[in-house]
Formats: C-alpha cells, structure tokens, sequence
C-alpha cells in the first residue's frame, strides 16, 4: 500500500468529515458571511442570492470534478513515485487558479452589485476589513521568533492529526524542522495584505467606472501576487516545494494504522466530491430535458 497518498490532503484543504453536510449549507454560509461586511437593500440583496445561488450550482457541477481529478493526478504521480517538491508546487499552483475561476464566473453579476454599493455602505465593508486587518496584526504583534514556531508546530501538528489520527515524535519533529528551516515571511505577508486593501478601497471609491473597476478587481483577485514583491514570491515559492520536502518525510513515517485512517478519510472525500458533482449533472440534465418537452 502506497503511504504517500497521505500528500493528497494538502492539496485544496478540504476534510473528508462531513464534506457533503457542509456543501448543502454553502450557499447558506455565503450569505451569513456576506451580512458580517456588508448590509445590503433588498434589490441588491436579491441580486447577490441569485448570483450565490448559480455560483454555488456551477461550481458543484463544474468545478469538483477539477478537484476529484487533481486528487487524482496527485495520487498517480506518488504512485508511479514521480512526484517531486517542484511538482507539488505546480499542483499548488493549479489548485489555486481553481478560486480564480469562481472569481471569473461571478464577475459579471457582481460588477452590478458593487457598482450599486453607496458611499455608507463602502465605509461598512472598509470598516469591517481594516479590523480583521488589525485583529490579525494584533495576532502576531509582539511575538518572538520561538512563539512564531511552536504556534506554527501546533497548527500543522492539529492538520495531519485529523488526517492521520496520530502524529508521532519522529513525525513532530519532522514537522518542527520543515518551520525551523522555514522562510520568514510573516512581514512581508501581513505589507502585501495592507496593500492589498488599500487598491481594494481604491477600486470602490471608482466603483462608477466599470471598466477601471473591473481590471482592479480582476487584478486583486485572481493576480494578487502582483502585488507581491519579488523577494516575497521567491521565498513563497521555496516554503511551498520545502513543504513538498515535509511532506514526502511524513508520508514515509506512517504506520499501518495511520495509513488506514488516511485512506479512509481521502476515499470519503473524494466520494462526497464525486456525488455531489453527479447530483448537481443529474439535476441540470432533468432542467434541460424539460426544457426541450
């Protein structure tokens, strides 16, 4: 039995334990996350649902299948022991052009919706950014380079617990290395986000040119790392393949009984991603059928 699928749960975050519950409440939770920034009137509001509401089927019956198969891509390479840190890195690469193209599909229903925005109800969003902004400097401020690391240890230590079950000292370790060795990019981060919302309130307070609106979002949304300096996309890109380099470490320290609970958690995965995109063609297929009756 192949250990090293274990790399597959790395891939697009996603946790085979209640996959599907939580998919049926998607729509649900954009909508919950959506009145946190932003109180829209009711003809927005109705505009915004309609657009959650395709945006939330066109993914399901189209873009999980781009998971399922990268999933899959991912595994054979392991199989076929051709993956490598660099390949890793161009499947990370892949699995986040997947949130460009969500981006893409709602574009030209949320332009309407944002040009529509007024001036109080910028402020609410800008608001509402600039404090997650300052919640997450406040996370961070003041800690020492020591704190940094055993917060990091915990977080990637409480991942692969949930896919495998257990992590073991030899496997903490490996884990304590890879953010010992681990470039520091936390400064760089938190200037490329500040950045960020400084174009993003730009972009609204143009918000009346649609064409300037549109290259400025299209730009912080699916080309953020522009807005990266080049020192900071070098030492992103080195993270990522040295993660590739962990990873292939942890998958050859698993055990019989870690590996079993691997396997079991990625087939529920893959499974779940599997029907829910088939019920999702099954209902478009009964849509068009009556269509053509």
């Amino acid at each position: 039995m192949k250990k090293s699928v274990m790399l597959l749960v790395c891939l697009l975050g996603l946790s085979a334990c209640s996959t599907k519950f939580s998919y049926r409440f998607l729509d649900w939770a954009i909508g919950w996350e959506q009145e946190d920034y932003v109180t829209l009137d009711k003809t927005q509001q109705k505009a915004f649902d309609t657009l959650v509401e395709k945006m939330v089927f066109w993914h399901q019956s189209k873009e999980l299948a781009h998971y399922v198969v990268q999933l899959k891509e991912v595994e054979n390479l392991i199989k076929t022991n051709e993956l490598t840190p660099l390949l890793w890195a161009e499947h990370v690469d892949i699995a986040k052009r997947h949130w460009f193209r969500v981006f893409e599909f709602a574009m030209p229903e949320l332009l309407p919706i944002i040009m529509s925005l007024t001036d109080s109800q910028v402020k609410q969003i800008l608001t509402k950014l600039r404090e997650d902004e300052q919640a997450l400097v406040k996370e961070f401020a003041g800690k020492s380079p020591e704190q940094l690391q055993k917060d990091a240890d915990k977080r990637l230590q409480k991942q692969f617990e949930d896919w495998l079950g257990s992590v073991s000292a030899e496997q903490k370790s490996l884990i304590h290395q890879y953010n010992q060795q681990r470039l520091s990019t936390l400064d760089m981060w938190l200037e490329y986000r500040h950045e960020w919302l400084r174009q993003f309130e730009v972009a609204l307070g143009q918000r009346a040119d649609k064409v300037l609106l549109t290259e400025r979002l299209t730009l912080l949304m699916t080309q953020p790392d522009e807005l990266k300096s080049e020192q900071h996309k070098a030492f992103l890109r080195q993270n990522t393949e040295a993660f590739g380099t962990l990873l292939l470490a942890m998958n050859g320290s698993l055990s019989a009984k870690q590996s079993k609970h691997f396997y079991k958690k990625l087939g529920k995965l893959i499974q779940d991603l599997t029907e829910l995109n088939q019920e999702a063609l099954e209902k478009e297929f009964k849509s068009m059928k009556a269509l053509s009756t």
